[in-house]
């Protein structure tokens, strides 16, 4: 019994170091992060006493990175409003705001929704409007690499001064994209007209090998028929052949019902076979390259009656 005990006992303390360890590594990693993050807001703020306020933004987002803080999100939005960032400054304050009302730090939030207030009046927005002619199924609208929310179409939308990059695009249609430039000065407001996307019409290649293919396969087809035709029609000559009447017999006459059969399937047999030939020899020639436009089209028409059987074509060339 005692043995027992002393195995659970070490078995117990196993687990504690065990966990133990595991806490200490965990606190021993965010320690580091910590510190590299650290780190890196000193270099930040040299790097902006100095003026290199593109390499100074850089150092804050790594270290926001590495870890979320309500002052290194001030401090990063406040250096994208020195670089003229104007909308990336009021999303990261409206950010510092949000988490210093989690952690309830009074101060730094009201800190936030001061410099959310300044910034407000100077923000240049975009408004995408989609009408429901350009909404096609899939529809996906992007401002720069950033999609935008369907829910967002008709708002107005916050963007940094410059080159913005739009487009649009919905699988099965012509993507589209422009270039708007809105360094026009503080508060504008762009209105965005977004088109009805073209259908996609399939690469000429993809058709042409298309049309190739359907028309060796409809030739086979057709040589096949012709094949087929040309044994109906020596059954036919069999079976009018008296040589074919079974030795001994005194009276035999050929079958006439056997030839005439023989002879109608003949007939199909070519017509279809010919008519098969012509389309699939006619959609190989016609096939459109890649660097041709297509300018074919064709008819086939093949008919039997009892009186024989008609083959028809027309085309344009």
């Amino acid at each position: 019994m005692r043995v027992w005990i002393k195995y659970v006992a070490a078995g117990l303390m196993c687990g504690a170091l065990t966990l133990g360890s595991k806490s200490a590594a965990a606190q021993g990693t965010q320690s580091s992060r910590s510190i590299q993050a650290e780190t890196l807001l000193y270099q930040a703020r040299a790097l902006l006493d100095a003026g290199d306020v593109t390499a100074a933004c850089s150092k804050f987002e790594a270290a926001e990175t590495l870890e979320i803080g309500v002052s290194t999100l001030i401090q990063l939005g406040d250096c994208y409003q020195r670089m003229g960032r104007t909308a990336s400054a009021w999303h990261t304050f409206l950010e510092a705001e949000a988490l210093a009302h989690d952690k309830k730090d009074r101060e730094l939030s009201q800190l936030a929704a001061e410099r959310i207030a300044r910034l407000e009046p100077k923000l240049s927005r975009i408004v995408f409007v989609v009408p429901m002619t350009s909404r096609v199924p899939g529809l996906t609208v992007r401002l720069g690499a950033n999609t935008v929310p369907a829910s967002a179409w008709g708002a107005p939308i916050p963007i940094d001064p410059g080159e913005q990059r739009l487009s649009a695009y919905a699988k099965g249609y012509r993507p589209w994209s422009a270039d708007l430039d809105a360094s026009g000065g503080e508060g504008r407001r762009y209105s965005i007209n977004v088109p009805t996307l073209a259908p996609e019409q399939p690469a000429r290649a993809d058709r042409g090998r298309a049309y190739r293919t359907a028309g060796v396969v409809t030739g086979s087809v057709g040589l096949a028929g012709i094949g087929a035709g040309a044994l109906f029609g020596a059954l036919s000559r069999n079976a009018d052949n008296a040589s074919t009447c079974v030795k001994g017999v005194v009276q035999c006459t050929p079958s006439r019902s056997s030839s005439v059969i023989y002879t109608d399937a003949e007939t199909v047999s070519y017509a279809i076979g010919g008519a098969l030939l012509a389309t699939g020899v006619t959609l190989f020639v016609v096939a459109p390259s890649a660097d041709q436009q297509e300018r074919h089209a064709l008819r086939v028409a093949a008919r039997y009656a009892s009186s024989g059987g008609r083959l028809q074509l027309e085309g344009v060339w």
